[in-house]
C-alpha cells in the first residue's frame, strides 16, 4: 500500500492516494439527493468547490446538471477525471484554491460539501473563500456548505486511543485495511488534529495519515458568514432537511450574498 503524502496548506495528507481516498470514504454519504436538489433547483451553471474525485460531480453531470469541479489536489482531479471518462460525462475539472480563485463565468450555485471547509483554519482563509464566492456568483445565485456540529465528547477524548473508524477492500492488491483514528483536539487553534493508521492485513504495513479540521461552532459560522456579506436562508441539522437544534451533528447552511 503505497501512499505518497500530500500536504494541503494545513498540513493533511490524506489526498495523495486518491483511490485509497475513495476506497476509504463510504460514497454514499446521505449528501447527494440533498446538493442535486440544490443544483436542479439553481437552474443555471454550479460550481463545487474541493471536488474530489468526482463523488458527486459525476452524478450530477449524469442527471443533467452543468457542474464544474474545482479542487487543490491533483492526485484527487487525475482520478476525478478517469471515472468521468469512464463514466461518459464531459466535465470541466479545475486545478485551483478555493481561497483564491478566478473563472471565467459565474454560477448560480456554488457549494462546498463534506466538511471541506474545515480545510480551512485561518481567518485569511475564510475571507479568501467568502470573496471568492461572491466574486463567482450569477444574480439571485447561492452558496451551501456543511461541516461537522463539533460535540465537546469527542473534542475531549484521550489522545492515545486508538478507534476502528473503516474496513474496506484494498484498491492496491488483495485483502482489506483496517483504519484506527487516533484524535486530539487543539484548543488554541480550534482544531481536531486526526491521525489515521491504515493497517494492510496482507503484510501488517501501517501507513499513517494526518488531517486536521477546524471546527466551526453554530454560533460563530453564524458571524463569519454575516460578517463576509452572506445571509443564512436556511439551517439544517442534517442532509434531509432537519431542523436545526442542539442535537443535530451536522451543520447544512443556504446561503445568499447581502447586495
Amino acid at each position: 500500500m503505497e501512499m505518497p503524502k500530500l500536504r494541503i496548506f494545513d498540513g493533511s495528507e490524506i489526498y495523495g492516494d486518491a483511490l485509497q481516498y475513495d476506497a476509504f470514504n463510504d460514497p454514499e454519504s446521505g449528501d447527494l439527493e440533498f446538493y442535486l436538489s440544490e443544483a436542479r433547483r439553481a437552474r443555471g451553471a454550479v460550481l463545487e468547490l474541493a471536488c474530489g474525485t468526482g463523488r458527486l460531480a459525476i452524478p450530477f453531470s449524469k442527471a443533467g446538471v452543468d457542474i464544474t469541479g474545482l479542487d487543490l489536489a491533483a492526485p484527487m482531479l487525475a482520478l476525478a477525471r478517469k471515472k468521468a471518462a469512464a463514466a461518459g460525462q464531459k466535465i470541466n475539472f479545475i486545478r485551483g484554491d478555493a481561497r483564491n480563485f478566478r473563472l471565467a463565468r459565474k454560477f448560480k450555485l456554488i457549494f462546498i460539501a463534506f466538511n471541506s471547509m474545515q480545510h480551512l483554519g485561518r481567518r485569511q482563509d475564510l475571507e479568501g473563500l467568502f470573496a471568492s464566492v461572491r466574486r463567482h456568483l450569477a444574480p439571485g445565485g447561492r452558496f451551501l456548505l456543511d461541516v461537522f456540529n463539533p460535540d465537546p465528547r469527542y473534542l475531549t477524548r484521550d489522545q492515545e486511543e486508538l478507534l476502528p473508524v473503516a474496513y474496506y477492500n484494498d484498491p492496491s492488491g488483495p485483502g482489506k485495511v483496517l483504519v484506527n483514528e487516533q484524535y486530539s483536539y487543539d484548543k488554541a487553534a480550534q482544531t481536531s488534529r486526526i491521525v489515521w493508521h491504515f493497517r494492510r492485513e496482507r503484510d501488517g504495513r501501517t501507513v499513517k495519515k494526518r488531517v486536521n479540521l477546524r471546527c466551526f461552532f453554530p454560533e460563530e459560522l453564524l458571524a463569519l458568514l454575516h460578517y463576509n456579506g452572506f445571509r443564512v436562508a436556511a439551517r439544517y441539522g442534517g442532509f434531509k432537511r432537519e431542523p436545526f437544534d442542539a442535537g443535530s451533528t451536522r451543520q447544512v447552511l443556504v446561503c445568499r450574498p447581502v447586495l
